[in-house]
């Protein structure tokens, strides 16, 4: 019976040894990473995967604001219809899309990477307003 209980603490204590945390996943995660960076990508490659991801994240933006009505806004949303600019850095993009602007900071560089945007700053022009909301002011009582 002795030599039972030794047996199963034995099993127990290797089981516990083999099964606790991994040292090198995260070193391998980085060195993925650093490869994924480092791999040349044509700017062809860049410019989709750019695209992409702005279109994606202009798109969750919007479903975000206008989840009842998003459908009229989204249907004709496509790369062609986006204006964008980069001053800053590789990471922040200013997004132009019919009375949208929108300000995207995104974690890495999203010519390289697929992602979602980290921040975003949702702007409305005017134009929208005129258009698709009432714009005759409250009258006052004398």
């Amino acid at each position: 019976m002795k030599f039972f209980s030794l047996a199963i603490l034995f099993f127990f204590v290797i089981f516990a040894l083999l099964s606790g945390p991994k040292e090198g996943v995260m070193s391998e995660f980085r060195a993925v990473e650093d490869g994924i960076r480092k791999e040349f990508k044509s700017e062809k490659e860049q410019m989709a995967t750019l695209e992409n991801n702005l279109v994606r994240a202009m798109k969750m933006a919007i479903i975000r604001r206008f989840y009842y009505d998003s459908e009229k806004y989204l249907k004709d949303l496509n790369a062609e219809n986006l204006s964008w600019e980069a001053p800053l850095t590789p990471n922040i993009y200013y997004v132009k899309y019919k009375y949208f602007i929108v300000r995207f900071d995104f974690a890495n560089d999203p010519r390289f990477f697929i992602q979602a945007p980290i921040y975003e700053k949702f702007l409305i022009m005017n134009e929208f307003n005129q258009k698709d909301h009432d714009t005759q002011k409250p009258t006052t009582n004398p």
